[in-house]
């Protein structure tokens, strides 16, 4: 099953559910970078205003003092967005529109340029039919922009602005009956939907990333009835073109993309291997991308898969996601790139049973978040610092 189907299929339940859960993150609060290179993870519990469950699903990290974490609240059958601000010392929770009338909304990505121009992306489902969200921080509060909605279900997955008149916003809609790939672009004034690929007969987009105007590119996945295989797409600053990349086997997901240079990208996914989901990781060095390995923990039988990648230079990357180890557990997982290796780095894992990061940041090698959620009485925030 792709992750278009479960993203779609699962949006509403999802947003309305509640889910089993475990025990308090534990762990000091970082109060800034630190001057050592990065060698462990941190618990940094943040707030967690919905009764039932609370899920933080992007972040966007600009310095020590000044990181974003967006998701969604539950709170006994009414769903919010959920924006969190990290000002050096606590996660604090900050007001931010909720359209939907309270049925289902979530915000599944927030991003910022060099100059801190921050952007938050999602959906909302009003009832009938799901509808984009975008909002912006104007320095004071979250405001709402009208945004594209080309089909009868529409989701943006990711943002990424590149300047205060530059942005981009990726997902999938539904048109009659098929779902296609979904770019959108911020000029400075409002945002319109641009023409993008569809290789086949199922295209998502979940990610994307940015060196400059002419150099953004955007991955998902391009499913058959029989199989998924990655989908990988780039803006040279007039189209957006597909360029071919691995797809080691019948069912291979891209969900996060990360850019350095136009000549350092890396996609991060899952790869269905022998009924068992692997990390997958691939690489752009400027001519073609390529599979590089990279660690699949879990017992045996037990699957992995990557949801986010940044990266601060060509020696450093970060990875995170989730394992599954016996019996049903699921844990946080987090690599680390070093510049010839990828290697996991072990993390809090506050449950102990049900625990998941959804995404990665970082200003600096020395300064990185991660958020996800993890499960005890109803789902909690989760966010750990690293360094």
């Amino acid at each position: 099953m792709t992750r278009l189907r479960q993203s779609a299929g699962r949006f509403a339940a999802a947003l309305a559910a509640t889910l089993a859960l475990a025990a308090a993150l534990t762990g000091s609060a970082a109060t800034g970078a630190a001057t050592a290179p990065c060698e462990a993870w941190t618990g940094v519990p943040p707030p967690s205003p919905g009764a039932t469950a609370n899920h933080l699903l992007g972040t966007a990290v600009l310095s020590p003092c000044d990181a974003w974490a967006v998701g969604q609240s539950v709170d006994n059958g009414v769903t919010s967005t959920l924006t969190e601000h990290w000002d050096g010392a606590t996660w604090k929770v900050v007001p931010s529109p909720s359209p939907g009338n309270g049925t289902s909304v979530r915000l599944t990505s927030v991003r910022a340029d060099s100059t801190g121009d921050v952007w938050a992306v999602g959906s909302f489902f009003d009832g009938t039919e799901t509808f984009t969200v975008i909002l912006r921080w104007t320095g004071t509060a979250w405001t709402q922009v009208p945004s594209p909605n080309p089909g009868t279900a529409n989701f943006l997955q990711a943002v990424k602005p590149v300047s205060a008149n530059n942005a981009w916003a990726v997902g999938t809609y539904s048109s009659a009956g098929a779902f296609k790939t979904f770019i959108a672009h911020w000029n400075g004034i409002n945002w319109t939907q641009i023409s993008s690929p569809n290789p086949g007969p199922t295209n998502e987009l979940e990610s994307v990333a940015a060196t400059s105007a002419t150099n953004v590119w955007a991955v998902g996945i391009s499913s058959t009835p029989t199989t998924d295989q990655t989908l990988i797409l780039h803006w040279d600053g007039a189209t957006w073109a597909q360029v071919p990349s691995p797809s080691p086997n019948s069912s291979d997901d891209l969900f996060g993309v990360a850019a350095t240079s136009a000549t350092n990208a890396w996609a991060v996914g899952s790869s269905l291997a022998s009924g068992v989901d692997q990390t997958l990781i691939l690489h752009w060095d400027g001519a073609a991308w390529a599979q590089v390995p990279s660690p699949s923990p879990g017992g045996p039988g037990m699957g992995s898969d990557l949801s986010s990648v940044v990266a601060t230079s060509a020696g450093n990357a970060w990875a995170a996601g989730s394992y599954r180890v016996p019996v049903n557990a699921k844990l946080a997982l987090a690599l680390h790139w070093d510049g010839s290796n990828w290697t996991q780095v072990p993390t809090p894992n506050p449950s102990g049973a049900l625990d998941e990061l959804s995404a990665v940041g970082a200003s600096s090698a020395s300064n990185v978040w991660a958020v996800g959620s993890y499960e005890s009485s109803s789902t909690l925030a989760f966010a750990i610092h690293c360094c």
